[in-house]
């Protein structure tokens, strides 16, 4: 099983992500995220505009507090966007939660 919490830090580290629902969606709508996380208590209206992209996401389990921890940030993160990986295994989410090849 993958550490989440982990994968994120090393993605932001090595790869490319953009944090905050804004940029998320923005980066969703254009098709440059490969991979969508969302905090559980990320706001309906943009979960809803998420939801309805064709880019896979991943439902974090913690609140955005907690996901803006895990990506090292002092600060709350509803979502963010996944564009480039980097060294993280954060795309090994797909296989193990939808069985779907990365």
């Amino acid at each position: 099983m993958i550490n989440v919490d982990r994968a994120l830090r090393s993605s932001i580290r090595t790869g490319k992500v953009v944090l905050g629902s804004n940029r998320t969606i923005k980066a969703g709508l254009n098709g440059q995220a490969i991979l969508i996380i969302f905090a559980a208590d990320c706001p309906n209206e943009v979960r809803e505009q998420l939801d309805s992209m064709d880019t896979p996401f991943y439902s974090y389990q913690g609140m955005g507090l907690d996901l803006g921890s895990a990506c090292g940030k002092p600060f709350s993160v509803a979502s963010l966007a996944i564009i480039e990986p980097g060294d993280s295994e954060i795309m090994a989410l797909l296989r193990e939660i939808r069985g779907v090849e990365a």
